[in-house]
C-alpha cells in the first residue's frame, strides 16, 4: 500500500514525467532530463516512486544512446529498491550519474515547498495513535521485571546513530545484574523494522545497561521491543516513542 507521502507527492512526480516527455519530443534533451531529476528529488523518499524515476532515467539513456548513464541507472535502481525503505537516501540528490549517489544536495525552493506539504500530510495521517502508551517505565509482559527506558538527553537527528539506556529491576525495585537482551522494533504504521541492529553492549552499573546502534530513519511512531533473559527468568517488554524532527 503506498505511503501517505507517496499519494500526496505522486501528482507532482507525474507532472515532472509529463514535462520530461514533452521536452524530449521537442528535442530538448537537457530540459527533459532536468525534469527527471526534479522527479527524483520529489519521489526518492518512497520506494516505488524512487525506483520508477530511475527506470525512466534508464529508458531515457537507452533511447538517447547514453550507455554510461544507462549502466549507472541500473545499479541506482537496485539500490533504490533495497535502501529507500530504511531512509538511506541523500536529500536533494538529483539521481543522475553526474553526481555521486550518496551526495546530499540543496533542494530547489519550489520542490521544497511541495515536499513539505506532502510530508506534513503524511505525519498527520501517521501521527500518534489514540491512547498510545508513551511511558518510559513499565512492568514486563509477565510482570517479572520492572523496566525503565532512558533516551539520550538531546534527541538525535534523523539517521544519526545514538545510544539509549535500559534499567532493569525486580518488581520490588532491586537492580537486576547480569541480564542479556535482544533488541527489536520498527514502525507499525509503515510495516518496517529498525534500520539498524541495536544491541546491549555493556552493564554500566547495577541494573543499568547501554543500548548502542540506535537510529531512526524518519519521524513518527516507533516501537522498541526488548526480549529479556535474566536471573529471574525470561520476559519481554515493548516501549512506544514518537520521533519528531529535533
Amino acid at each position: 500500500m503506498p505511503s501517505t507521502y507517496a499519494l500526496r507527492i505522486r501528482p507532482s512526480v507525474q507532472a515532472e514525467f509529463a514535462a520530461s516527455r514533452s521536452a524530449e519530443a521537442r528535442g530538448e534533451f537537457y530540459t527533459s532530463f532536468l525534469h527527471l531529476e526534479r522527479a527524483h528529488v520529489l519521489g526518492q523518499p518512497d520506494t516505488a516512486l524512487h525506483v520508477a524515476v530511475h527506470w525512466r532515467m534508464f529508458r531515457f539513456a537507452v533511447r538517447n544512446r547514453r550507455p554510461g548513464e544507462a549502466l549507472g541507472q541500473l545499479w541506482r535502481m537496485a539500490a533504490a529498491a533495497v535502501f529507500t525503505a530504511f531512509g538511506l537516501v541523500p536529500e536533494g540528490n538529483t539521481g543522475g550519474t553526474d553526481v555521486s549517489g550518496l551526495r546530499r544536495m540543496p533542494v530547489a525552493p519550489d520542490l521544497k515547498r511541495v515536499m513539505a506539504v506532502a510530508l506534513a500530510a503524511s505525519l498527520t495521517a501517521c501521527g500518534t495513535p489514540p491512547d498510545l502508551d508513551l511511558s518510559l517505565a513499565k512492568k514486563s509482559a509477565a510482570g517479572i521485571y520492572q523496566v525503565g527506558l532512558v533516551p539520550p538527553a538531546q534527541p538525535a537527528a534523523i539517521n544519526q546513530m545514538h545510544s539509549w539506556k535500559v534499567k532493569l529491576a525486580t518488581p520490588e525495585g532491586t537492580p537486576v545484574r547480569g541480564a542479556s537482551f535482544a533488541v527489536d522494533g520498527g514502525m507499525p504504521q509503515h510495516g518496517h523494522g529498525l534500520p539498524t541492529q541495536p544491541r546491549v553492549t555493556r552493564e554500566l552499573e547495577a541494573g543499568t545497561y547501554q543500548i548502542d546502534g540506535m537510529k531512526f530513519s524518519m519521524t513518527g511512531w516507533w516501537e522498541l521491543k526488548l526480549a529479556i533473559q535474566g536471573p529471574q527468568g525470561a520476559d519481554k517488554v515493548t516501549f512506544n516513542t514518537v520521533v519528531e524532527r529535533p
